[in-house]
C-alpha cells in the first residue's frame, strides 16, 4: 500500500520525507537532504492548492445562501 498526498499533480510520499525528518530530529546537522527543496516546493503548493479551496468554497457557500 503505498500512502501519498496528491495535490495539483504534486505527491509526496513517506519515503521522500524519511530523510527530512531524520535530519531534523538530528539537529540539522550535516547537509541538507537532496529532496528537501522539492519538499519546500510541495509544501507551497499545497498550501495555495487549500487557499483556493478555501476560497472557492466559501464563494460557492455565500451564493448560495439567498439573500434575506
Amino acid at each position: 500500500m503505498n500512502k501519498a498526498i496528491i495535490s495539483g499533480g504534486l505527491t509526496v510520499s513517506a519515503a521522500e520525507l524519511v530523510p527530512t525528518v531524520e535530519w531534523a530530529l538530528a539537529g540539522f546537522h550535516g547537509s541538507a537532504p537532496t529532496n528537501l527543496s522539492a519538499l519546500i516546493a510541495g509544501a507551497i503548493v499545497m498550501a495555495v492548492h487549500a487557499g483556493y479551496n478555501y476560497v472557492a468554497a466559501r464563494a460557492a457557500a455565500k451564493a448560495a445562501t439567498p439573500a434575506q
